[in-house]
């Protein structure tokens, strides 16, 4: 005689355990518009990261260099305090894509792919606003841009007056989380912070100086 609350106990436990694990738990779908986060876009005209790469338990350290170029792209070219290429990428009007040069160790195409939406996130490409829509948790503004697979997220404070981060998220969890940081006197960001949540994956870049344009 006790089945009925056994199993009800138990389908109840069931329920909670796939609500509470859901990614969009406790959030309303909103009004807004996509135009409200363009103005956190970084500008990189010519700048130059002190870079740390880590991966898998594996250190990579170099220089980065971030180049708008005259034909619209903007190149990210990783190497070390010698001089020696890690890889050369080329982020094209249109949102095109070019790898320019890679190490063998690094021509992985799994790897070229997560770079390419890393920093295609950081770039806010792919920012369709025909495909836009936006949710809140009543403390944040998750501004959502669908791509062809997963979501990316630019996550802002309930009036979109401060980026909090920047998320690429499958369809049922984040994968990544990006955070860019400015000083007062605007510009560039100073900081940047790349973080996995998948696996051991993390990249760091701080600025070191403007550069004059060449």
């Amino acid at each position: 005689m006790h089945l009925f609350p056994i199993r009800f106990l138990i389908f109840l436990s069931v329920c909670c355990l796939i609500f509470s694990c859901g990614p969009q738990r406790h959030l309303q779908k909103i009004q807004s518009e996509a135009s409200c986060i363009q103005k956190f876009k970084p500008v990189f005209n010519h700048e130059l990261y002190q870079t740390s790469v880590d991966v898998v338990g594996k250190h990579i350290s170099g220089l980065l260099l971030i180049k708008y170029m005259p034909d619209s792209s903007t190149r990210f070219v990783f190497s070390n305090e010698t001089g020696f290429t890690f890889f050369d990428f080329g982020f094209l009007a249109g949102n095109g894509f070019a790898v320019y040069r890679i190490t063998p160790q690094m021509n992985k195409k799994a790897l070229i792919k997560t770079l390419r939406k890393d920093f295609d996130l950081l770039l806010f490409r792919n920012t369709d606003s025909s495909r836009y829509y936006a949710f809140t948790d009543s403390n944040q503004v998750y501004h959502a841009f669908p791509q062809s697979k997963g979501i990316n997220y630019y996550i802002t404070d309930g009036d979109c007056r401060q980026l909090i981060k920047m998320q690429r998220a499958s369809d049922k969890k984040p994968v990544m989380e990006a955070f860019i940081f400015q000083d007062t006197s605007g510009g560039s960001p100073v900081r940047i912070s790349i973080r996995h949540l998948n696996f051991n994956f993390s990249i760091t870049l701080k600025k070191i100086s403007p550069l004059a344009p060449q």
